[in-house]
């Protein structure tokens, strides 16, 4: 099992108070009597997996790198997104649309409308997470 579906199970189990069993044998685990297999690791590191963007193979220790940092495919925004350009495509085409984009050439009174839209919504949404930290800081969550 791998560490994230390892935690997720023994997150699972503590919000029902009840006590983890592997999913396979039934056998009580926890944190402390669970060890890494490292050799397990390494060679599933090593194994092929396609990038979700170009469609190239790459070994799973470098797929994560390279989806987001070096495939040319991926998937990216305008650099002026937050002034409400909505532009989105592949990297490889981000520096023909900068060279068109009219939102670095926009005055300040036109885009004064966007900001204040955009921040009305980023202030809804950390009403939003604000409510739910503050449901889950209480001592006991009741479920009806």
């Amino acid at each position: 099992m791998c560490a994230s579906c390892f935690n997720h199970l023994l997150a699972d189990c503590k919000l029902k108070d009840e006590q983890t069993t592997c999913p396979n044998c039934r056998c009580e685990i926890s944190k402390s009597n669970c060890t890494r297999n490292l050799a397990v690791e390494k060679t599933i590191s090593e194994l092929p997996i396609q990038c979700d963007f170009c469609l190239q193979i790459f070994l799973r220790s470098e797929i994560k790198n390279h989806q987001s940092q070096i495939c040319l495919d991926r998937p990216t925004f305008c650099d002026y997104s937050l002034l409400g350009c909505n532009w989105n495509g592949a990297f490889h085409s981000l520096s023909s649309h900068l060279t068109v984009c009219e939102y670095p050439n926009k005055t300040g009174l036109e885009l004064i409308d966007t900001i204040q839209a955009q921040k009305c919504l980023y202030d809804d949404e950390k009403k939003c997470l604000e409510t739910v930290v503050d449901l889950l800081s209480l001592n006991q969550i009741g479920v009806s």
